[in-house]
């Protein structure tokens, strides 16, 4: 039986070993820039609208259950 490193079920995602040791290796200025393409690139798919309307819709629901 051959034994599996946990890093190794992760390969060929962006969690593998090598991609989390690149990001912890960039600069705060590169973490930012990357958080504001990522949320650049949720606005103009319409994700953060999607988000946004989901979470009203619960506080909604949690405001009648009051």
């Amino acid at each position: 039986m051959s034994t599996t490193k946990a890093e190794d079920l992760w390969c060929g995602t962006s969690d593998a070993g090598p991609a989390i040791r690149a990001r912890a290796a960039t600069t705060p200025a590169q973490r930012l820039e990357w958080l504001e393409e990522s949320l650049l690139l949720a606005q103009a798919s319409g994700a953060l609208a999607r988000d946004r309307a989901r979470r009203h819709a619960q506080a909604q629901e949690w405001d009648v259950s009051r």
